[in-house]
């Protein structure tokens, strides 16, 4: 695929800020309101999502309570990959419920082996275990790789390590939650674990990605204990698409040099939306990770499941009872699961996502120079990222702000620390992606003109 980088660059001109802003969005609407004072009365947990409350949508267009319409470019985080309400996609969900309700593994589920087999063979792994949600997938293929490195590498409980790498995301269950960044908050619940983690042994440093020395001296030392690694191939937060894909090949190297599993978390990054179906294809034809995790948009969004392949040699260990779930292998999760690899390749979708990447790039291909607040723009197929200079001090410049706004003028992204997160839809027409296009570069263009935007700090800071 081809793909035109923008690489980061720090802008030489001094940064220049607006005197004096007066520009202000309209108020959120009574519904909006209402809806939030319920929200901070009776709901905990979650994410901080910018304030527009959706009742409905079709492909990449939603509506909200308040009778707006936005173009969707943040697709559920990637769980939506195929849009909302794809015919086929509906067929399925509604075929199986007129079915059956639940088939669970309290019986056997009829299409579940032979869904098992086309996963295998699709995939090129021996075996399959079903889940529902990443966190469980994660967890279960760490629980897998354990195993492992007791019955077969021969590690003792007591040493055994399993190692994430800085920023990878991999779901909050107390089982994995672990392995990702240290945080206070987490400490705050007690989830600690110095064999499941992204920190060096000793050192107590991140292993942080992008960085290959992090892990080539841990492993220098350490690489007797390590069970395995998890990462996602494909992270998409480094300055350019090289950035990543070498990084994670050379962590799979790793591992094959020091007998270690190399687990590659596909669920938010996988299923088509790089421009290649796993992330892991893109690490090269010598490099197969031992253990791969799917989910999220593996069913399109339209049901939660979740699945774990590998060879004979890790997946061989599991017993009964050990790794299942009531809701996994269940007749709408295959369903869904059938239709939207179906989807995917009837309508060369994954050649689609590299297509929205290229549209991106160029669309962006000066903004690094044109905004002086903007440190770089990337895009990982389907996936886009809009990073923000942390030395750029104007408090009217922050991710927050920059979704918000744009969220005023119709288009839905999630903002995060630094950086404004987008996914799209691989279905989505040209004519709503330029739109989308457009609506960005209006943010970045007039977002220091404006004092007061409605959402622009989330109700909790």
């Amino acid at each position: 695929m081809t793909q035109t980088v923008v690489e980061s660059t720090v802008s030489e001109r001094p940064d220049v800020f607006p005197a004096s802003p007066k520009k202000s969005t309209p108020a959120l609407s009574p519904q909006v309101a209402e809806l939030m004072k319920k929200e901070s009365e009776y709901i905990v947990g979650g994410f901080t999502p910018l304030p527009a409350y959706i009742t409905g949508g079709q492909g990449s267009t939603l509506r909200s309570i308040d009778g707006k319409e936005y173009i969707d470019f943040i697709a559920m985080f990637s769980a939506g990959s195929l849009g909302q309400c794809h015919p086929k996609l509906v067929e399925a969900i509604t075929s199986t419920a007129q079915t059956s309700t639940i088939v669970n593994t309290s019986l056997r589920v009829a299409s579940w082996p032979t869904f098992a087999e086309m996963m295998c063979r699709r995939f090129g792994y021996d075996k399959i275990n079903a889940a529902v949600t990443g966190s469980e997938a994660a967890d279960t293929a760490v629980k897998i790789a354990r195993k492992w490195g007791r019955q077969v590498k021969g590690i003792s409980a007591d040493k055994m390590l399993v190692l994430g790498v800085g920023d990878n995301y991999h779901g909050l269950l107390s089982g994995i939650w672990p392995i990702m960044n240290p945080d206070v908050e987490r400490d705050a619940y007690g989830v600690f674990d110095d064999k499941l983690t992204n920190v060096h042994p000793v050192k107590r440093t991140i292993l942080r990605y992008g960085h290959i020395e992090d892990m080539e001296d841990c492993l220098a030392e350490h690489h007797g204990d390590v069970a395995a690694i998890i990462m996602e191939c494909i992270h998409g937060h480094l300055p350019t698409f090289d950035q990543d894909k070498q990084y994670a090949r050379k962590v799979a190297l790793l591992c094959k040099k020091y007998n270690i599993l190399f687990i590659s978390d596909e669920i938010r990054m996988g299923a088509g939306k790089t421009g290649r179906f796993l992330c892991s294809d893109w690490l090269g034809d010598d490099i197969k990770p031992d253990i791969i995790t799917i989910g999220k948009s593996i069913t399109g969004g339209a049901y939660p499941a979740a699945f774990v392949l590998g060879n004979n040699e890790t997946m061989s260990l599991v017993k009964p009872y050990q790794c299942a779930g009531t809701f996994a292998q269940t007749p709408m999760a295959i369903a869904c699961t059938t239709a939207a690899l179906k989807i995917i390749d009837e309508e060369g979708l994954v050649a689609r996502a590299a297509k929205i990447q290229d549209q991106f790039l160029e669309y962006t291909k000066d903004w690094v120079q044109k905004f002086a607040f903007i440190e770089f723009v990337t895009a990982r197929g389907a996936d886009f990222n809009i990073t923000l200079k942390s030395d750029y001090h104007n408090p009217l410049v922050t991710a927050r702000r920059f979704a918000a706004l744009a969220m005023h003028k119709g288009l839905v992204t999630y903002p995060l620390e630094g950086r404004i997160r987008m996914s799209i839809a691989m279905t989505i027409p040209d004519e709503a992606l330029q739109r989308g296009f457009e609506i960005l570069r209006e943010t970045a263009e007039e977002i220091e003109q404006y004092e007061e935007i409605a959402g622009g700090v989330h109700e909790t800071e």
